[in-house]
């Protein structure tokens, strides 16, 4: 074998094993209690965002939000762009369950659709909101269908 075959077999090698060991995956954000962002939280004092939309408003923009807790429960926010004024939306409909799902609805540019879950398991009420955010500090909440799970 050549020295230039094993030189550029050797350097294809060492390419592969540091690209395979750097994940593709995007680092995941962490926020607190009160809906601010922190990377240096325990596991034990912080949420994990699994939603994220921008939407504007009044001429303003914000940012809609939701994190889960290690045992899935929700916590869901409203912040201006970088999590600055941070702060959890106060609607015990959406933060007392399991959010099974978020998504902007197609009809409302200031409108979110939660639906969520009033515990684990089988046959559990799901429900499934609109909520209206087109005036934040007075988010509008409204109740669009339920089911229960496992029917």
């Amino acid at each position: 074998m050549s020295k230039t075959k094993l030189f550029s077999g050797l350097t294809l090698s060492l390419i592969i094993a540091l690209f395979s060991s750097y994940p593709t995956v995007a680092q995941e954000i962490y926020i607190d209690n009160n809906c601010k962002q922190n990377q240096q939280l325990n596991e034990f004092d912080r949420f994990t965002v699994f939603y994220k939309s921008e939407f504007q408003t009044k001429g303003q923009t914000y940012w809609f939000y939701s994190g889960r807790y290690q045992d899935g429960s929700p916590i869901v926010c409203i912040s201006k762009p970088g999590f600055k004024q941070a702060k959890p939306l106060d609607i015990k409909q959406i933060q007392s369950g399991y959010i099974d799902k978020i998504s902007k609805d197609p009809r409302n540019k200031t409108a979110f659709l939660v639906t969520v879950r009033e515990g684990n398991g089988s046959y559990v009420p799901i429900f499934q909101y609109r909520l209206n955010l087109s005036t934040p500090s007075k988010p509008a909440l409204t109740k669009l269908r339920s089911w229960t799970s496992g029917q």
